[in-house]
């Protein structure tokens, strides 16, 4: 029986997919913690009560994570209950819904909770009961996250509530609940205020409380507004959450043993939609696949190890075994090897060969990493030049020849930082990847085009963030999935921002979209057909092709006015037409013989035969 054919595509993609994997494990745990009280339930200015905007926040934090990382897990506790549901028996506490992934039914229950136009079924089920503790609900969470069977690499509390001193008369309670509150920051447990009402007052009770989960005791601390954090959880946003983790630690060679280490990120890299799943028709649930190979003659199951594969070379098939495969690409150790330095200008835009990545020092491979890498970044900027090294990003890669594009750290006004310092990691191609193409030469254009092109540009120009534009085929994809699962009746429109505003841009552009296509196609050139005139593409090429090659004196003609009266302007040439009317200090560029007659008749003051 022959091998299999050697796919070495087959085994570039998945080299890139092991790339792409992540380095630990653990997901997201989040639990909303909800006053329940009953001034929670009073309609503010908004016409919404505080406790109807918690839940909505609930709810569209659940249908972003299905989308954005549907691995996270999701919790609803509510505080200050009458009745007491819960697997401790915490008095006054209720779970609405355990920590778990968020899922079509638990959306549901909220939308029917938020169905009511009043809660007045709420309060005969659960009922509302200032007798409740802080501290005991916090409890409750650092439990439910301590007794999840999946590992939680990052757990929050978002606490909703617009009572400002729940614990006025009970010292006791307060200096409980701060006890709490900084056990929590022990054990890596967030807790994140979302208070509602112009006259809440944080100093009263819980900037002490966050200060204990954060550790800071400073006396100039305050709490951020929560006004933002509430539009970022009411916004309806369906982007894949991808994970701030690195893809490899490699070492950066300099040369002549000196080392350091760094950690490499994918920033930019393309979204897809998930790939479709197999279910049993009769249980629905997920079908495993499992290919099996077999030998051609006897049948026999032949065993991964048992398998090689062959690369025709003169007509012959060279057999490799795995264990040869694998050893091909072992051509050096992972990590970047600095070749030498290059001028900034160097780097070409046609250069780009793949997406890119980030590297950024880090220290636990080689201690002072940072020193030496903030070095070659800060003299890379000063000097303007981009390292050119060898990469291999992990054993068995192929390595590449990238370019170091330098970035300088900055910051907004606020002293926050918007971009991080490290060079982007730009693949160079090698020889065998660069395509000559056989390009005809191209018509150039004039001075005129080029200004009236320039007012066009100008006029259109936005300021462009990628943030701005969702993949509308991504977008539709999960609107419809959310429109089954949640039995809509109707699709859920999305709005595709890809399609250009023709009515905002005519407006911008008035006449000159007009302007700059009659100056661009002359000679009765259709756009997209053939030219009316076989010299019409040649005419754009030579500004001076519309003066004409001699002036002709208009006693050639005889006298103009006689032509004009006897209405046989239309039978002189072209370029008689432009001698006259130049001769008369009239503009005559871009115009075709129509306009020329006209241009004679309405200059001697003699109505244009019809």
């Amino acid at each position: 029986m022959d091998p299999a054919p050697w796919d070495k595509d087959e085994d570039d993609k998945k080299e890139d997919s092991e790339v792409e994997g992540p380095m630990w494990g653990g997901r997201d745990g989040i639990i909303f913690l909800i006053d329940a009280t009953k001034p929670m339930f009073s309609e503010g200015e908004s016409g919404e009560s505080p406790f109807r905007i918690s839940l909505q926040c609930c709810k569209t934090a659940m249908l972003n994570k299905i989308v954005s990382s549907e691995q996270d897990m999701v919790g609803v506790i509510l505080f200050g209950t009458d009745k007491t549901s819960n697997a401790l028996n915490v008095p006054h506490v209720t779970v609405l819904q355990d920590l778990e992934q968020p899922n079509a039914d638990k959306i549901k229950q909220l939308e029917n909770m938020l169905k009511r136009k009043n809660f007045n079924d709420f309060t005969n089920k659960f009922g509302h009961s200032d007798d409740f503790s802080i501290s005991d609900a916090l409890w409750l969470c650092q439990s439910t996250f301590s007794s999840s069977q999946l590992k939680v690499s990052s757990k929050r509390i978002l606490l909703f509530t617009n009572t400002d001193n729940p614990h006025a008369a009970s010292q006791h309670k307060q200096h409980q609940a701060r006890s709490k509150a900084a056990d929590l920051g022990q054990v890596d447990i967030d807790v994140e205020l979302l208070h509602m009402g112009n006259n809440f007052d944080p100093s009263l009770f819980y900037k002490e409380l966050i200060q204990s989960v954060k550790g800071d005791d400073s006396c100039d601390w305050r709490l951020p507004n929560p006004s933002n954090r509430f539009d970022e959880l009411l916004a309806r946003v369906c982007r894949k959450d991808h994970k701030k983790r690195s893809v490899g630690k490699i070492l950066f060679t300099l040369g002549d043993g000196v080392r350091f280490g760094v950690a490499v990120y994918n920033l930019i890299r393309p979204t897809f939609i998930p790939r479709k799943a197999l279910l049993d028709r009769t249980t629905n649930e997920v079908v495993k696949t499992s290919i099996k190979k077999f030998h051609g003659d006897t049948g026999e199951v032949m065993l991964p190890s048992e398998l090689n594969k062959y690369q025709e070379f003169g007509f012959k098939k060279i057999i490799f075994k795995p264990a040869e495969v694998k050893n091909l690409y072992k051509l050096t150790e992972p990590g970047l090897k600095l070749l030498g330095f290059k001028p900034e200008s160097k780097i070409k835009v046609h250069h780009h060969l793949k997406p890119s990545s980030f590297i950024y020092p880090e220290e636990g491979l080689i201690k002072g990493s940072r020193k030496l890498f903030a070095a070659l970044l800060d003299r890379c900027i000063a000097r303007k030049v981009v390292p050119i090294c060898c990469f291999t990003p992990r054993t068995n890669a192929a390595p590449s020849v990238v370019a170091l594009i330098p970035q300088e750290e900055r910051l907004d006004d606020s002293n926050i930082q918007i971009l991080s310092p490290g060079f982007h990691v730009v693949y160079l191609p090698y020889s065998d990847d660069i395509r000559t193409l056989n390009t005809e030469s191209t018509v150039k254009a004039d001075a005129e085009q080029i200004a009236k092109a320039k007012a066009v540009v100008k006029k259109l120009r936005f300021p462009y963030t990628p943030y701005n534009f969702d993949n509308p085929k991504l977008q539709t994809h999960w609107r419809n999935i959310e429109a089954l699962a949640l039995d809509y009746n109707e699709r859920i429109e999305v709005k595709d921002v890809t399609v250009p505003d023709h009515e905002y841009m005519a407006s911008k552009l008035e006449s000159l979209a007009q302007e700059f296509l009659d100056s661009v196609y002359v000679g009765g050139y259709v756009p997209g057909g053939k030219s009316n005139a076989s010299g019409a593409r040649k005419r754009v090429a030579d500004p001076a092709a519309d003066k004409p090659k001699k002036a002709v004196k208009t006693e050639a003609v005889g006298d103009m006015r006689d032509i004009a009266t006897n209405g046989k302007v239309e039978k002189l040439k072209v370029n008689d037409l432009k001698a006259y009317l130049q001769e008369q200090g009239i503009e005559v560029n871009r115009m075709k013989k129509a306009e020329l007659v006209t241009k004679v008749y309405q200059h001697l003051g003699i109505d244009e035969p019809s």
